[in-house]
């Protein structure tokens, strides 16, 4: 049964899980409003979404790139936070930018008890 499982998933992908430090929980409707520096090291400022989020860090989706190793702000008045992330990964899919930030500052987010 294991060796059904790495043959579907693909062992790059079992990989990459195994090696990250917190679960990801999805974000249903997560919107931030949020200040980077594009690929060119000009200001932006946009009401995204965010993707995912887990102890350490947050996915969200920009307009643009952002510069690696920068420094992202974000808040939301609805999930009452407001903070700064690491760039950490940044890729393009299709029209839109998914940037991986690692949350700095000593913010850290505290994930459900129990089943999720």
């Amino acid at each position: 049964m294991g060796t059904t499982l790495v043959t579907q998933t693909g062992w790059s992908a079992l990989k990459r899980k195994d090696m990250r430090r917190h679960r990801r929980y999805l974000v249903d409707a997560g919107v931030l409003q949020v200040s980077w520096l594009d690929a060119s090291g000009n200001m932006k400022v946009a009401r995204t979404r965010a993707l995912n989020i887990s102890e350490g860090g947050i996915a969200i989706e920009l307009p643009e790139a952002a510069m690696p190793l920068s420094m992202v702000r974000f808040q939301s008045d609805r999930f009452k936070v407001r903070g700064a992330g690491a760039v950490r990964h940044c890729r393009r899919v299709g029209s839109k930018w998914i940037v991986g930030l690692e949350f700095i500052e000593g913010l850290r987010w505290n994930p459900p008890e129990g089943e999720v």
